[in-house]
Formats: structure tokens, C-alpha cells, sequence
């Protein structure tokens, strides 16, 4: 059945198909992750609204028998331009897409109101935007059911202590106390008693209140490279949104 639709979506990103149209990979709480033709939109009216990071209402052409979607017009939500204005912003948002294209499933109305907020977040200017980036994919290895026990370890059993500093087995892609580690002695795989604490406070709050709680530079940034190794290891690939050398500055 051919038919027209209307759905909530973000563009995660946009490639070129043919000379003149552009290929839009939109992120959508009904479609789910879908991409669509925008005919002509390299320098159509379309082209504006196709941008990375977009959201509006978007209406698109499904043509079943081919299984292929046809953009035709999008209500934008207007935006500030704050996250194409600085570059941290801007690549802690690329990694957002690419982090959903890698997903490839999972609960999609949850998925897409997370992205929304956390792009909201960024765009608005609210927060330390590595925080942004931690609670992000926090929430996101929630979505993929992989959110770890964090008062337990997963492979014996024991209950960790206050001040216990956690390792990791990535055989089962989840924290746990030092006996059971397949790691070594690897630095960057502990968690400490204080980013634990964080963890475990900010999985009841919604997004827009986990961002208010106060985290140091110094533990902000141990945060962000356990989160991405832990991210790493479920998807399988590093992401190509962060170059190493930005990654490690920030």
C-alpha cells in the first residue's frame, strides 16, 4: 500500500543520492529509525529542514512494495544554532546519531525522547555538555537492556562495599568486582565509589533534573571515557564521531 504520512522526527544524517537529492536518516517514536529520499533537496526548499539535528514534523511518502520512504515537506522546529556553533557541542551530537544508527533496535518512542531532550540540552546550553554525553549513553545501554547492577556483582554475586572501586568483564559486557575482571590491572575500566554514587542518584531523574547534579572536571571526564570503552564494547566498533585526540582533551 502506498500512502502519506506525517511522523515527529530528528535528522541523524544526510548523504547524497545522485546529483541532486540527499539521502535523510531520520529517527522517528513511529517509524523507528528510517531513511527517506529528498528529491531535488541539494538546493530545494527540502534542504533546509535535512540538516543534522533537525526535529519538526516530517511528511514522507511510504511506498511499501519497494520498501522505501519519499520526503516531501517538513515542519522544522526552529533552533538556536548553538550545537553547530561549538565544536564540542557538535561532536558529542554527532555521536548521538551515530550512537542510534548503531543500535539498530530498542524501544524507539524511548529512544527518540532521549535524543530529543539530550539535543534540547546541548542546543539550550544547560550543562556541562560531557555531562550531556554521559547521561546520554547511560540511558541508552539502559534502552538495550545491558544497564548494569551497580550494588551487585553480576558474576559472583557479592555485594559491593561503599568505597569498593569496580572493574569490568567484557565477556559480559558489565561491571563487577576485581576477582571476576577479565581486564587486568586497566586503569581506565575502574569505577570509583563517587561515579558509581552518580550513577546510581541519577537513573531515577529525568534528563532535564540528572543534568542539575553537580559532577567535578576531573571525575566528569573519567565518566565520559569509562561510558564511551563500556559503549564500545556493546556495540562492538569505536565511534567515528570522536577523533582520539578530541576525545582525550576533553
Amino acid at each position: 500500500m502506498e500512502k502519506n504520512l506525517a511522523c515527529q522526527a530528528i535528522v541523524l544524517a544526510n548523504k547524497k543520492w545522485g546529483d541532486l537529492h540527499r539521502l535523510v536518516t531520520l529517527l522517528s517514536p513511529t517509524l523507528g529509525l528510517f531513511e527517506a529520499v529528498a528529491y531535488g533537496a541539494r538546493k530545494g526548499k527540502l534542504a533546509g529542514g535535512i540538516e543534522p539535528f533537525t526535529m519538526g514534523t516530517f511528511y514522507v511518502y511510504s511506498n511499501r512494495p519497494r520498501k522505501g520512504y519519499t520526503l516531501k515537506d517538513v515542519d522544522v522546529i526552529p533552533s538556536k544554532g548553538v550545537i553547530k556553533g561549538d565544536l564540542e557541542r557538535l561532536y558529542i551530537a554527532n555521536a548521538f546519531s551515530e550512537i542510534v544508527m548503531k543500535m539498530h533496535g530498542g524501544d524507539w518512542e524511548e529512544l527518540f525522547d532521549l535524543s530529543r531532550t539530550a539535543l534540547e540540552l546541548l542546543e539550550g546550553g544547560e550543562g556541562d555538555p560531557q555531562r550531556v554525553f554521559i547521561l546520554f549513553v547511560d540511558r541508552v545501554i539502559q534502552i538495550m537492556g545491558l544497564q548494569a547492577d551497580l550494588t551487585t556483582c553480576v558474576q559472583c554475586g557479592k555485594t559491593y562495599t561503599e568505597k569498593e572501586v569496580l572493574s569490568f568483564n567484557t565477556a559480559l559486557n558489565s561491571p563487577c568486582c576485581h576477582a571476576c575482571s577479565d581486564v587486568g590491572e586497566d586503569v581506565g575500566w575502574a569505577l570509583g565509589p563517587g561515579g558509581r554514587r552518580y550513577l546510581l542518584y541519577v537513573q531515577s531523574l529525568a534528563l532535564w533534573e540528572a543534568i542539575l547534579v553537580p559532577l567535578s572536571s576531573t571525575a566528569t571526564k573519567r565518566m565520559v571515557r569509562y561510558l564511551l570503552r563500556y559503549l564500545t564494547t556493546i556495540l562492538g566498533s569505536p565511534l567515528k564521531s570522536f577523533n582520539g585526540a578530541l576525545l582525550w582533551e576533553m
